[in-house]
Parts: C-alpha cells; structure tokens; sequence
C-alpha cells in the first residue's frame, strides 16, 4: 500500500463490554426494587396500644459477580469501578467481554493479596502505618485546599471567556484544508524500464482525466494502485498540504478546485492529482472551544488562590527555623549509609 501522508493519526478505539444503554439497563436490573407488603391491622373500638416495634429486614447482600474462594467483587463494587472508570477507559471496555473477564480476575487476585497481607498484619508494619498517615494528609490536604480555593460557580464570565479566546487565537488557528484525490502508479526511481512504462501511462490517464467528460474516479478506481483511495474513486480526503509529500505540494497550490494535475513523480511512482475542493484557513469557533476555555480559566483561577491561600497561612504567624538543627538532621541522614556494615562479597 503506498502512504502519500507523512503521517497518519487513524485511532481505532475497542468499545466497552456494555453498551451505555445495556449497561444501564443491567444496573437498574441489578437495583430492582423487591415488592415489600404491609398488612394493616384492622380497627377496633378499644383504646389504641402501643404498637409492637416492627424489625427491619437486614439489608440484602450484593450478589457476587466474581469470586475466588471466600474473596469475591460484588455487584455494587462492580458499579463502583466502572463508574470512576475515565470516559476512555470506559469506552475500551465495550463489546471486549474478555477484558472485563481479565480485569475481574486481576482485582480478585488484588483482593486475595490483600486478605492475605492483613492476615500477617502487614497493615501494622511501622514503615506502613507511616506511609498510610503520610496519604492520608495529602489526600485531606488536597480535598480540603480545592475546597477553600475554588472558583465561583459564576467563574469566569462571558467578557473573561471572550478575551481568553482572543488570547488564544494564535493557537486556535487551523491550516488550509485541501480535499486530494490522486492516481498512483508505481515506479522505482532505480528502474528505468518501469519509470519509463509508469511515465507514459500516467501521461495517457492524466489526459483522459483533464478531458471535459473526464471520469477522474473511475479512471482511479480502474488504474490505481494504491488500495487505500482506489475504493473511494482515488479520494483522499481533507489534508493540509504539510501531510502532503513535497512533490505533490506545488502541484496542488497550483490548482483550482475541480483540476486535474500532470503527472507528479516521487520516489515511490507517479500521481495524477486532482484537487476537489479547498478549505481556507481559519480559527476555531468561539462556541467550539468555549467550555476548553472555561475549565482552563477555572483551574487557572483556583491554583493561584490555593498558592495564595497558603502564603496567607505563612504570613498569618512567625515562621521559625532552627538552622543548627536543620544542618544536623542533613548530617545524620548523610552519615547513615556510611553506618550500614558492608556486605562481603563472594570471591
């Protein structure tokens, strides 16, 4: 297959196990409500007594979803994780069966490892306990800093959102678009016979292709060697001219929409172009980049209120260092490896 781009950005991305619709359909399937009944005691003239307290059921166990002896992830764990799943993860997983199976596995494996840890009392480990306290400050830390730096709901308003578009333009800015469709023909450069042969060939089709009632797609479709446009009558699609190959990019600048080029030859062979239709330059719509451009300006306004939030905490007090026993905990830990008895080695 002969690759005209210099690049090509083509993602495939694999779906989820469920489709949202099914997936929500088997979430409320799972969260189906059992029919609870209440009998009414029936009325009498005598004087009410208090009624006897009604216990309330237990609540249901979720029903295991997978299990590996007497560990198992439930269906409620189950709807956790694939509700925090990032949109992207989320969208890999669907119609890929066996990678919500593997994933499965994976955490009942963590949760086996995790039973079996506590059970030795891992979680009481010295080394542990520390890092356990040391997450811990940073997640409040973090939570408890969004929460007093956070940008007014009303943050930024339509004047804020308009001059950062006007900021941004430079990068907004989109290239001319061209819609290609070529011809190709193949010939090795180092091949006289065949550039001679592919020459005279392309010469007879870019003919044909220029003439009034040419049929430039079906001249593509019948003569064509590149499988990736042949099916599609040679057409390429909208690309700017720097994923065009240098040969090709001059001959397409000199073309109006709806011209056919002389032959073009590359390295690989010779193309006969035609240039269907252009796209001029232009900047990203307002609307388009619009809510980019909000989460930007309320991230942006939030980080430097929590910067200024803990400089009002410094300036609040007397900040005191003691420099002498800062410079011997730096010693103490420099010292410390030196301490360690060396291991001998083995002649």
């Amino acid at each position: 297959m002969t690759t005209i781009l210099k690049s090509s950005t083509t993602l495939r991305v694999a779906g989820a196990v469920l489709t949202i619709a099914v997936l929500a359909g088997a979430v409320a399937l799972m969260r189906g409500n059992d029919a609870q009944s209440s009998e009414t005691a029936p009325a009498t003239a005598k004087p009410a007594a208090a009624a006897a307290p009604v216990a309330s059921a237990a609540p249901a166990k979720a029903p295991a979803i997978a299990t590996l002896g007497a560990v198992q992830v439930d269906r409620d764990e189950l709807l956790r994780q694939l509700q925090a799943l990032p949109p992207q993860s989320l969208a890999q997983l669907k119609d890929n069966r066996a990678g919500l199976d593997q994933w499965l596995r994976a955490r009942l494996a963590e949760k086996a490892l995790i039973e079996q840890a506590r059970a030795q009392g891992w979680q009481d480990k010295p080394e542990l306990k520390r890092a356990f306290q040391a997450a811990q400050e940073r997640i409040v830390l973090q939570s408890y800093l969004e929460s007093v730096s956070r940008a007014p709901d009303d943050y930024p308003g339509q004047a804020d959102l308009q001059a950062a578009y006007e900021r941004a333009k430079p990068q907004l800015a989109r290239p001319a678009m061209y819609r290609v469709g070529q011809i190709f023909l193949p010939a090795a450069l180092g091949d006289a016979e065949a550039v001679a042969a592919a020459r005279k060939q392309a010469l007879d089709l870019a003919k044909r292709a220029q003439a009034p009632k040419g049929d430039f797609a079906a001249l593509a479709r019948d003569f064509s060697q590149d499988a990736t446009t042949r099916g599609q009558g040679g057409d390429i699609g909208y690309v700017p001219l720097a994923q065009l190959t240098p040969e090709m990019r001059p001959a397409i600048e000199q073309l109006k929409a709806g011209e056919v080029s002389a032959p073009v030859q590359s390295a690989a062979g010779f193309h006969i172009l035609k240039l269907a239709d252009v796209r001029p330059a232009s900047v990203a719509p307002f609307e388009e980049v619009k809510e980019e451009l909000r989460d930007a300006l309320r991230a942006q306004r939030q980080d430097l209120a929590a910067r200024a939030y803990m400089e009002g905490l410094l300036n609040a007090g007397t900040v005191s260092i003691d420099g002498a026993a800062l410079n011997a905990a730096f010693e103490q830990t420099a010292a410390a490896p030196a301490a360690k008895p060396a291991v001998a080695r083995a002649p």
